[in-house]
Parts: C-alpha cells; structure tokens; sequence
C-alpha cells in the first residue's frame, strides 16, 4: 500500500511539474508582467481648437494663371510650298496655212500672195558691167549710184530703203509673204541678182522703189515705169498694177501724178525679170520743195502707204476682173 502510494505521489508530483510551465505561460499571456500602454490620441474637437480663421473676412486673393512653361523654340522649318494647282491648258492655235487662199479678207486682204520689194541701189554703186537683157551684147553698170536731194543732201538708196521697209510691214501686216532685196544698204546686189530673186521666189507682184532726178529742178510728181514691149510675160498686169499704184500714191501723198506711166525696154531689172513688175518714181529729190517732202519721216509713211494701198487695190480688181 505504501509503495503504491508513494508511486501516485510521485505520478502527480510529476504532473503538476509539467503543468506548472503551462499555468505560467498562461498566466503571463493574460496578464503580462509589464504592459506598455501607449497613451491614445485623441483628437481635439472642433469646439476645442481655437480658429485660425481671422475674423475679418478677406475677399479671395484672384488666381494666378500658372506661368507658362517657356521651352526653346526650335528653328522654323522653311514653309512648303503649297502644292500649285495645275492650270488648264491652254488652247493650241490653229496653225496657219503655209499657203493661203488668194481671196484675201478684209483684215488680211494680201493672204496668199508673195509680193517682192526691191529699193532701189545700194550705199555703193558697182561699175561693173552687165547685160542689160539675156543675150544682149548692151552692157549696163550693175548697179547705178542714183540721184541725191539738193535741198537736204540725203542719197536716195536712203529714200529707197526707208519707204521699202516700211512697205514691208504694211504688206505683212494684210497677210502678204514679203520678199526684200535687201533690208540694209551697205550691200552689193546688181540689177540682174535682184530680178532674179523675184523670179525664184514667183512673186505675183515686183515693186522697185526709186526716186527721180532731172537738170530742170522745177519738174516734181510721181511717176511710174513699166516693160514696154507687149510681148513682155504678165504685160497687161504690169500696166493694170502701174495704174493702181500710181492712183493711190497720189491719193494718200498728194504730189502730182500727171506723167502717168512710161515704157522702158532698157530697164536691166525689167528684161531679166519674168514676173509681174512694176517701178514707182516716187518724187524727184532735184526739186528742193519735193526733196524736203521726200526725206521726211512722216511724209515716207505717206508713201508707203499709198504704195500698198495701190497694190490692196490692184489685186482686187483683178480679181473682180
């Protein structure tokens, strides 16, 4: 009994050994020896806190606009060129005709016709000899020097020349293909060379320019000159152009156009020519009063105008005709 006991002591002793940790841990998790507490905060209440209002009541400071950032402003590009529209093109004209019907309009009423201008002489005469017809043994200097104004001094080829180009225009301006001789002075073209650049380039009308001279320097007035045998190609329409010619000359100048018209048959441009042609003597430069008019520039525009209106009307009648 005592051995059994003993042996239960000893059971529970060891029993309460190994619960006596439990029960202090228990104890300390409960209650811990030492507790920090941490005071809490707490937060005043709004009747506690003095206002940090002021009791004068400001009105609100005005908002500032928040400065702009300013950043660097890089290079400016070149502008593009704005794209161009394109343009519509334009209508192509109607190319003209390289040879043109011989009824003229009344804008252009030489359309067709190829006229030859030949002024007569040059700034130098040639002495040299030429033929004055083909196969004539009768020898002429190929180029004569003219005759000069004895009031004003100037040369006639001068004359010739000024009145030629200006009768050029006029004629191209109708519709007219012109066709010069020369268009400067200083050149040296003989009687036959000029002939014959009417005939290669089958003008329907030659017109020489030249001025007159005489001893007698009282005799002025226009005259023309034509081939004299009738024989001669285009005969009838060298006397038919004469006569217009002359007509309107005097018309638009005024000067006297009695002596009408002369036949030459020792004309070197004549004989070797084989076209229609015809040769105005404009004025005489050996009449000072007709020297004056003759040189004038304005009075040369008056020439030439009755010179083309001699030839607009030439060609009418003879297509009336």
């Amino acid at each position: 009994m005592k051995t059994g006991g003993a042996r239960r002591l000893t059971i529970l002793f060891l029993c309460v050994l190994m619960l006596a940790p439990l029960s202090g841990c228990i104890k300390r998790e409960t209650v811990p020896d030492t507790v920090a507490i941490t005071p809490a905060v707490t937060t005043p209440s709004a009747s506690a806190v003095p206002s940090l209002t002021p009791s004068a009541t400001f009105p609100p400071a005005a908002t500032l606009a928040p400065s702009p950032v300013i950043t660097a402003t890089p290079p400016l590009a070149e502008p593009m060129a704005s794209p161009l529209q394109t343009p519509s093109p334009a209508p192509t004209a109607s190319p003209k005709p390289t040879k043109r019907p011989q009824n003229g309009s009344d804008e252009e009423p030489l359309s067709g016709l190829v006229i030859g201008v030949d002024p007569g002489h040059q700034a130098h005469s040639d002495s040299d000899t030429e033929p004055v017809a083909p196969g004539s043994s009768t020898m002429k200097k190929k180029v004569s020097s003219g005759t000069r104004g004895v009031a004003t001094g100037v040369y006639e080829y001068e004359v010739n020349l000024a009145v030629g180009l200006l009768l050029r225009d006029m004629l191209e301006q109708a519709g007219a293909t012109v066709v010069m001789t020369h268009t400067k002075a200083n050149v040296n073209i003989s009687n036959i060379e000029r002939a014959e650049i009417f005939n290669d380039n089958s003008v329907d009308l030659g017109v020489r320019l030249h001025c007159n001279g005489n001893t007698d320097h009282s005799v002025r007035g226009a005259f023309m000159l034509v081939p004299k045998s009738k024989s001669y190609p285009y005969y009838d329409d060298c006397v038919l152009a004469a006569k217009a010619i002359l007509k309107a000359y005097g018309e638009e100048t005024g000067l006297n156009t009695e002596k009408g018209i002369t036949y030459r048959s020792d004309q070197t441009g004549f004989n070797w020519c084989t076209r229609p042609v015809t040769n105005i003597e404009m004025g005489h430069m050996t009449n000072a009063d007709e020297d004056r008019l003759l040189t004038d520039a304005d009075f040369q525009a008056k020439m030439a105008r009755g010179i083309y209106n001699g030839i607009v009307a030439y060609f009418k009648e003879k297509a009336e005709g």
